[in-house]
């Protein structure tokens, strides 16, 4: 997503009512360019931690004045991440608002601490050169592996070479000796020498953190597990964004599926690098291949011409039975598993075809059991919210692609229609138009299901 003069519009917006409101904040930093241009995917706000409930009502009124349809809000934390859709207009932006600075509970600057450092920036408040260093300098290491981008080793080098406070106000945190064994690192430019203090540095953090305010320190830890757990654990259903895409081979289901990520990437502003949208094929896997199983444990070799899905004769009942068994334990094991994985970091589930395969498709699984059985296994099951259908001619099914025979083609496509129109989870999509008008298609059912409407 290109930052442009709507995103600095409802950016300037949000932070003239702020003022109105008398709301102390300032943008912790990549703020060079603002209000109209960011080199960075998103904006973090800092706010008072009393004001982080009106500081989010103005944001999502201003979202709304703006004529952004559709808003998704997750936290983290006292971090809320806030972002606004509009496939209308074409537009998705991401701004954080920050209730207090904690990495796992542990608070070592206060908003109030942290105020005194901002200044003016083009009409708004930023947090300015030096305390910016402090951040990224503790932040990229603290509580976590460090991975140092070249952009934060030069702040790093750049805020102790500009600023002989810094290493004073690090040696208060973390103690003299340690502190001198970082910034010699530090003055040599050998970062790789200076995150193996890291650990040491987190551990003195936290010492300092819990000596400074022992009560709040224990408490935010507490919370800070707690919405963990009961994030990934008990109300995982509650944040989960799982949608499957059925269609026989040829349908394009792996073009719309490709196309639709990208589209969601978009406009939930995700860097390129780091998808929304982990994709899952038939089932989770968290089971091998019964083919591979086999050949591990030398019953008989793989059969790896996966160009032709009904190259297997069907088994016999017990086989199949044990066959749709094993299947049923890696989905109820492995659907859990992965999407409660997803959900930790607010990713978007999607499967490349689903169980519903077995009833439809039971040869590509070589299963030769009765209708009602299968139905049974099925419904067993965890399902996703959303199932979308593809529904293209069968002639034109065959021409893409020659996998089945156009028989085939014509009984899947006939068993699809049936499942499509008896469950309220699927919804079909024409696929004989050009594949970003499904893709559209899909995505507002999408926005409608996981997000709020403004």
């Amino acid at each position: 997503m290109e930052w442009d003069s709507r995103h600095g519009k409802i950016l300037s917006k949000t932070l003239t009512r702020f003022k109105e409101h008398n709301i102390k904040y300032f943008i912790i930093r990549n703020y060079e360019g603002l209000p109209n241009i960011n080199s960075s995917k998103d904006v973090d706000i800092l706010v008072q931690p009393e004001s982080v409930g009106i500081a989010k009502g103005i944001l999502k009124s201003v979202y709304k004045e703006n004529g952004v349809s559709n808003y998704h809000e997750v936290q983290f934390g006292r971090v809320f991440c806030c972002h606004g859709i509009d496939i209308n207009v074409k537009i998705g932006i991401h701004i954080d608002i920050i209730g207090s600075y904690v990495s796992k509970g542990f608070e070592i600057f206060t908003f109030d601490e942290m105020y005194p450092y901002a200044e003016k920036y083009n009409d708004f408040f930023v947090l300015n050169k030096y305390f910016e260093g402090v951040m990224v300098f503790i932040y990229k290491q603290f509580n976590y592996n460090p991975i140092l981008k070249e952009e934060y080793k030069e702040i790093i080098y750049n805020t102790h070479r500009e600023y002989p406070e810094f290493k004073t106000l690090i040696s208060k945190l973390v103690g003299i000796k340690l502190a001198n064994n970082i910034f010699l690192e530090i003055e040599q430019k050998n970062f790789a020498k200076m995150v193996t203090y890291s650990e040491d540095l987190t551990k003195a953090l936290r010492k300092y953190a819990l000596r400074r305010q022992p009560l709040q320190t224990i408490k935010f830890i507490i919370l800070f597990f707690w919405e963990k757990i009961n994030r990934i654990m008990f109300s995982y259903r509650k944040y989960s964004k799982v949608f499957s895409v059925m269609a026989p081979d040829g349908a394009g289901k792996t073009t719309f599926i490709d196309a639709l990520q990208e589209k969601i990437d978009f406009y939930f502003v995700n860097d390129k690098k780091d998808n929304r949208c982990n994709v899952y094929h038939f089932r989770p896997n968290i089971l091998p291949n019964l083919g591979e199983l086999g050949e591990k444990v030398g019953v008989n070799e793989q059969d790896k011409d996966f160009t032709n899905p009904h190259r297997s004769k069907p088994a016999n009942k017990l086989s199949s039975l044990l066959r749709i068994a094993y299947y049923w334990l890696d989905y109820v094991v492995g659907y859990n598993l992965l999407v409660r994985r997803d959900v930790k970091h607010d990713k978007f589930s999607v499967f490349d075809r689903y169980s519903y395969d077995f009833l439809v498709d039971p040869g590509r699984t070589r299963l030769n059991l009765p209708m009602w059985l299968r139905k049974l296994f099925v419904k067993c099951m965890p399902h996703p919210r959303l199932v979308f259908y593809l529904d293209a001619t069968p002639e034109v099914i065959y021409k893409r692609k020659q996998e089945l025979t156009l028989d085939e083609i014509i009984r899947q496509t006939a068993a699809y229609k049936e499942l499509a129109t008896s469950h309220k989870r699927f919804i079909s999509l024409d696929a004989d138009r050009p594949v970003s008008e499904s893709v559209d298609d899909a995505l507002k059912i999408i926005l409608e299901t996981f997000t709020v409407k403004l």
